[in-house]
């Protein structure tokens, strides 16, 4: 049985599989600091929460979509590359999601 280590390579997008040491997520960890120093950080971490629902139930599913043509994703077809352009849109929604998000839960307190 192969671990955890061995398999998440295979498991990414193919364009991401040799971006070892890129730090891919970097850019959305401190993107999450900004809500939090403006609307504070039970504030935030609701917003967080939101934004990774809707990135993981909404904006990932579109864009893997969006890169397939529109088609559904086949169950033994590769998924399609993750390119540069669309992994700037999925930052930029998921940033304004956050952001959305903590100006939202700030009105509720």
């Amino acid at each position: 049985m192969r671990s955890l280590r061995e398999t998440t390579p295979v498991l990414a997008w193919p364009s991401l599989r040799h971006a070892r040491g890129r730090l891919l997520g970097l850019p959305f960890v401190l993107l999450a600091f900004g809500p939090g120093s403006v609307f504070g950080w039970q504030t935030c971490i609701a917003a967080l929460t939101i934004a990774g629902l809707a990135s993981f139930l909404v904006y990932v599913p579109m864009t893997a979509l969006a890169l397939n043509g529109g088609r559904a994703l086949g169950e033994d077809a590769p998924a399609p590359a993750l390119t540069a352009r669309a992994y700037a849109v999925l930052l930029v929604l998921w940033t304004a999601s956050v952001w959305l998000g903590a100006a939202a839960a700030s009105h509720l307190n």
